[in-house]
């Protein structure tokens, strides 16, 4: 009887040393990984030209997990919602970022008709190339106008023209970017007219974006049909386990239902991501 209450005691003083170091222990590394997040998400701000401070990443990293978990839970009840919901407020800024990013070098690439005509136009008018860059630096808004800024401040301390060419097309990555930076580069060295080179230049980008445009038309019903298909399975089931919850019971009762449904949700996910791959058009 001893031994037991003696167990006890001892089970009791491990659980509370575990709370007491283990608890602590787990949030330092929480807090610690969170702050090496938010280290690395407040340096891809600063490559978007937005500069926050760490402490206000640090506290989305950390907030909003708990606060999209505390309000699933309170909305349904649910520890798996909630759990889920916490899932999406670790996985939010990263999409942010991303969603950012995108944008952002979309914007980007719209805009570089527009800067290479203003660049033309300088040219003819006398102005050197670097002389082009501080002019379409000013012209143009973010955010060309503010890659071009950053290029000019490289080329200024000692980069290289083409170093300095090299970067701006891996931070802002596109075909476009690519034709331009190896155009320039090439009639540097070869002494050709930058004019001209500008002017086939421009009325390849217009020609792959009016293309761009018209694939995006072209194949809109074909995208919607696809997203249509991939939720018709999920949807019928929901529908179908609202106004008859016991329908699928006796699935789960059997062997080979169960490996039905699960070979039925696989091949459901597989078809899903077909459909994206080939739903993909690349330009």
């Amino acid at each position: 009887m001893n031994s037991i209450v003696f167990s006890y005691i001892l089970l009791i003083v491990a659980f509370c040393l575990f709370g007491y170091y283990g608890v602590g222990f787990l949030l330092k590394k929480w807090n610690e990984t969170q702050k090496d997040k938010a280290e690395k998400t407040s340096s891809q701000f600063e490559e978007m030209f937005i500069f926050l401070k760490k402490e206000v990443i640090v506290t989305l990293y950390i907030i909003t997990p708990l606060i999209l978990g505390i309000l699933g839970f309170i909305l349904t009840r649910k520890a798996l919602v909630s759990l889920i919901g916490m899932a999406a407020g670790v996985s939010f800024p990263f999409l942010l970022i991303k969603f950012m990013d995108k944008k952002r070098r979309s914007k980007f690439s719209a805009q570089l008709g527009d800067g290479l005509m203003i660049m033309s136009s300088c040219l003819k008018g006398g102005l050197t190339l670097i002389q082009s860059f501080e002019v379409l630096a000013e012209e143009m808004e973010p955010p060309i106008g503010q890659e071009v800024s950053l290029l000019i401040r490289e080329i200024k301390v000692g980069v290289s023209l083409e170093e300095a060419l090299t970067r701006l097309e891996k931070r802002m990555p596109s075909e476009e970017m690519t034709l331009i930076t190896s155009a320039i580069l090439v009639a540097r060295e070869t002494g050709g007219d930058l004019t001209k080179v500008f002017a086939r230049l421009i009325e390849t980008i217009r020609d792959r974006t009016k293309l761009k445009e018209m694939v995006q038309t072209l194949t809109l019903q074909a995208r919607l049909q696809a997203v249509i298909i991939s939720l018709l399975g999920p949807v019928f089931a929901v529908v179908v386990l609202k106004i008859n919850p016991d329908h699928f019971q006796v699935m789960w009762q059997n062997e080979i239902g169960k490996i039905l449904l699960m070979a039925a949700g696989f091949l459901q996910v597989i078809g899903i991501i077909l459909i994206v791959i080939f739903g993909k058009i690349r330009i």
